[in-house]
């Protein structure tokens, strides 16, 4: 009996063993086949994301929402393994996903938005430049037609100026004189001018005749017998009897020289005579001189305005 019973457990023993064992294979079966069929699901995951995320085949969308796609490469199943295993594969995912963001940064910053407006900018720039050039171009021009009008203007002023300043200085033979009534007013305006200013001294001023030289002196009245005068020479002229005359515009404080019949018939110029005698070594004045001028101030008076002459001194100045 005790045989049996020994007999009948070292087989109850063998069996459950075998059972283990066979129960143990198939465990490890499964396990291996689960991890086959993960690692399988995770490859099928990345190969569907990296076809919608392939700019060249047009299909940019982002992958499914696939519970465990975003675990790191230590909790992949097989993520352990050395060489090309599942860290490649996961590689590649997150490879392809960087590579789609920084598409998509690209495309972003490549759209042409800053260069566009950068490009704007320089063409307003230009633009804004190509005006102001026209601009002052315009500017410039009109300015420049503007001076041209004036010149042209001023000069056609000047040459009629002169032509009726020598008409005046010519003289003219059997030209009558001024009125004696009008004579008369103005040897009256003459006396009181004369008190309102003191006669001139020193080594510039002559003495004596003062009118000595003057082929036309008994139409001269001596108003101050030296007297200095500054300006602007306007017209010059040689006369037939040797006279060299000339207009002279008056700096300001020398207005007072002139009378109402310089501003009416000589326009507003004085009338300044150098005779022959005075000529030699003397400064003939031209055009648009300035210069300083010594002589006897007088009174035409047929004609009614006032003179230097004789002028016995010019400086250039």
């Amino acid at each position: 009996m005790d045989f049996n019973n020994q007999k009948f457990a070292c087989f109850s023993i063998l069996i459950a063993s075998i059972l283990f064992v066979f129960a143990q294979g198939i465990s490890n079966n499964y396990l291996s086949l689960s991890a086959e069929g993960s690692q399988f699901l995770k490859n099928d995951v990345a190969s569907i994301i990296g076809v919608q995320d392939n700019p060249d085949n047009g299909i940019e969308s982002s992958p499914p929402n696939v519970e465990g796609t975003n675990q790191s490469t230590g909790d992949l199943p097989g993520s352990s393994q050395g060489g090309s295993g599942g860290n490649n594969q996961t590689g590649g995912l997150v490879g392809d996903t960087l590579s789609s963001q920084a598409g998509s940064e690209s495309n972003e910053t490549g759209s042409g938005v800053p260069g566009d407006s950068e490009s704007s900018q320089t063409a307003n720039q230009t633009v804004d430049t190509e005006q102001t050039q026209t601009t002052n171009q315009t500017v410039n021009t009109n300015q420049t037609e503007t001076s041209n009008q004036d010149v042209n203007v001023q000069t056609n002023v000047d040459v009629e100026m002169k032509q009726r300043l020598d008409l005046k200085i010519s003289e003219e033979e059997g030209e009558a004189p001024i009125s004696i009534e009008v004579q008369n007013t103005i040897e009256s305006q003459d006396k009181i001018i004369v008190t309102e200013h003191t006669i001139l001294t020193g080594p510039d001023c002559r003495t004596g005749n003062v009118l000595a030289g003057a082929t036309n002196a008994e139409d001269l009245r001596v108003l101050l017998e030296c007297q200095d005068a500054t300006g602007i020479v306007m017209h010059t002229k040689k006369m037939d009897d040797g006279d060299y005359k000339f207009f002279l515009k008056l700096d300001p404080q020398f207005e007072f020289l002139i009378n109402d019949k310089n501003r009416e018939e000589t326009e507003g110029f004085l009338v300044v005579e150098i005779v022959p005698p005075h000529q030699e070594g003397m400064y003939l004045p031209q055009d648009g001189d300035r210069v300083h001028v010594w002589g006897a101030w007088v009174t035409d008076k047929p004609k009614g305005w006032h003179e230097i002459h004789p002028t016995w001194k010019v400086v250039n100045e």
